[in-house]
């Protein structure tokens, strides 16, 4: 009998144990009736979405199918024409421009070309206008800021491999007049004048750009106008049209960061300058003393563009003081940063984005305005969509 009723003890402590008050219960009921509602609507409204997104791109394709169509078929026609006139290796498509730009950011250019003649260049302008397709002048891609997205475009790279011959002709015993071609490097061209002893573009010395962008931005250090202005004769131009005209340095209208040729976009493929027979020794001495400068002063190790805006320090005063009022050097978005010694240069600390520099650019503009009401002018050339 002792022994039953311990078994029976146990049953009852082991049915007290396990079983569960009716209240608790119907809560449970309640929540898991509740959860599998809603994975049921969720499932539902999946559905109902992926039905109606396919409606919307059925309805997408009935309304603007042509559009689309019209579109991809005059970019594919404009592609072969391209084709028909340029060389394989003067041809590429989306190519990207961060491996175009001393910035070293960019997304990729639809159409990337590198022609290697003057009636090239003038057959693919006109094409460019026959088919509205926009188009670029690209030199060394050293004051310039092209979108993460790239470019819906045509670059037109002019540089060294196609466009960079050199003509030197003496006048007298001193004068000399040099034409290059537009897509040689600022840089190498003071070097291989300095070989002939020639003075007079001394201060373009490490500028990283073409003599072309050199010309249509008026490119210079040190003095107000620059060698460039000083020095130059005359350029060799297509204009938009695809015409070829060739004009003098009134002509040309440099100004501070522009010109005439910058303003109706025009294409320098050569220039001609006057320049003096001089001492080799001091030419090296000037040029060598330029390099040191920009080394001290210049964030030479972090890409960048050069000087990011145009500033005139007569009428508006210190740069520096501003930016310093306003908490703007050292500024930084994400991997863009105004530099902290010299703050006309947004720099790139190396895993920036387009988007981190152009976001740099606009605060400063904002803070400009509204703190200053200076609208401050741009010398970076932005290229593709920005949000």
């Amino acid at each position: 009998m002792k022994i039953q009723k311990y078994q029976n003890n146990n049953v009852k402590y082991s049915f007290h144990r396990q079983s569960i008050p009716l209240e608790k219960y119907n809560n449970i009921c309640i929540i898991s009736k509740l959860a599998f509602s809603i994975l049921f609507f969720f499932i539902l409204f999946l559905l109902i979405t992926r039905i109606r997104s396919k409606n919307n791109n059925k309805k997408l394709k009935t309304i603007l199918p042509k559009k689309y169509k019209e579109i991809e078929q005059k970019y594919k026609i404009f592609s072969d024409k391209l084709r028909t006139i340029l060389d394989k290796e003067e041809f590429f498509e989306n190519e990207i421009m961060s491996k175009h730009t001393t910035f070293q950011l960019g997304g990729p250019a639809k159409f990337f070309i590198k022609p290697k003649s003057i009636n090239k260049i003038i057959k693919i302008i006109l094409l460019c206008k026959e088919y509205s397709i926009e188009y670029f002048i690209l030199g060394n891609g050293s004051n310039l800021l092209v979108s993460d997205f790239g470019y819906d475009g045509l670059i037109i790279n002019i540089n060294e491999d196609n466009f960079s011959d050199l003509k030197i002709k003496q006048v007298d015993k001193i004068n000399y007049k040099v034409t290059v071609g537009g897509g040689m490097l600022m840089t190498n061209l003071a070097k291989r004048l300095c070989l002939f002893s020639l003075s007079g573009l001394e201060d373009i010395i490490d500028i990283p750009g073409t003599i072309g962008g050199g010309i249509i931005m008026n490119a210079n250090s040190g003095s107000k106008k620059g060698l460039i202005y000083e020095s130059l004769d005359k350029v060799k131009v297509i204009t938009p049209e695809g015409k070829i005209k060739k004009l003098l340095k009134k002509d040309c209208k440099l100004g501070i960061r522009g010109s005439f040729l910058k303003d109706n976009k025009y294409m320098v493929i050569e220039a001609t300058f006057n320049l003096r027979k001089g001492d080799k020794m001091i030419i090296q001495q000037k040029m060598s003393n330029l390099t040191s400068l920009r080394y001290l002063r210049q964030p030479r190790y972090f890409p960048n563009a050069g000087c990011f805006f145009v500033w005139y320090k007569q009428k508006f005063g210190s740069l520096y003081a501003k930016y310093k009022e306003s908490n703007l050097v050292g500024y930084k978005v994400g991997e863009a940063m105004i530099c902290n010694y010299n703050i006309a240069f947004i720099i790139n600390l190396g895993n920036a984005k387009s988007s981190d520099v152009y976001e740099v650019a606009k605060f400063v503009e904002k803070i400009m305005k509204s703190k200053y009401g200076i609208n401050i002018k741009r010398e970076v050339i932005i290229l593709g969509a920005f949000s």
